[in-house]
């Protein structure tokens, strides 16, 4: 009798537990991944796909919009946190839990069309300035392959005005870097965006985002979410 009352109030102490915990999620602004509408909802391919699967985990969970390095430093450093949507690389590898794939991305250098700037290779572009996200994945790959900070490498925090971060800043900056996806977004949204056109896509970088997870999550959450992850794929519930 003891024991079986033990075991009520453990369960219901789990139960409870349960109840009440909340994982915490971060991102950024990047379209058409996720990005803030004109509401100030968070919407895009990647939240439709991050919210299905948390939805059918019954995690409870909030999702918090950052600067890319703050969301990236507040994964990397709190336990009961996770990301979206992180690129895999050899950096990053070991300090995530890489939980599931979102989608495939490429990446160009992007300038004005005015400039008549023409590359080759990315050995062309040290030549230039380029502007990039502190601490994204192009940054860390820009550095790897011989870029400098402060030298022909310009960190910024946010592309949201990048057609006058090129335009007024022309001393300063020449190319930028962007997903190509979200050069789309914005050729669509922002009409000058126009004035900008790809002068080298980095086909070498071609690589896939993830819903990653600081390495000290609680091992129970981890499960539940990859296992909610491969019941819809198997379910063909998502794509």
């Amino acid at each position: 009798m003891y024991r079986w009352v033990l075991g009520c109030y453990f369960l219901l102490f789990v139960a409870v537990a349960q109840a009440n915990y909340t994982l915490n999620i971060v991102t950024e602004n990047f379209p058409k991944f996720q990005y803030l509408n004109g509401e100030g909802e968070l919407v895009g391919s990647a939240v439709d796909k991050v919210k299905s699967v948390l939805d059918n985990s019954e995690i409870n969970y909030r999702i918090s919009v950052e600067s890319w390095t703050t969301a990236y430093n507040t994964a990397a450093r709190d336990d009961n946190t996770c990301i979206f949507s992180m690129a895999k690389n050899e950096i990053r590898g070991e300090k995530f839990n890489w939980i599931f794939p979102i989608s495939k991305f490429t990446t160009s250098f992007y300038a004005l069309k005015s400039s008549q700037i023409s590359l080759e290779s990315i050995e062309d572009t040290k030549q230039y300035k380029v502007a990039v996200i502190k601490d994204n994945y192009s940054h860390q790959f820009l550095v790897k392959n011989g870029f400098i900070e402060g030298y022909n490498l310009v960190l910024i925090n946010s592309f949201d005005r990048v057609f006058e971060l090129l335009e007024t800043r022309r001393k300063f900056v020449d190319l930028v870097i962007l997903s190509d996806n979200q050069f789309e977004f914005k050729r669509q949204h922002e009409p000058l965006s126009e004035l900008l056109e790809p002068v080298l896509t980095l086909h070498n970088l071609d690589t896939e985002l993830y819903f990653a997870c600081n390495k000290r999550l609680s091992p129970h959450v981890v499960k539940k979410i990859i296992s909610s992850y491969e019941q819809l794929q198997s379910s063909k519930l998502m794509q």
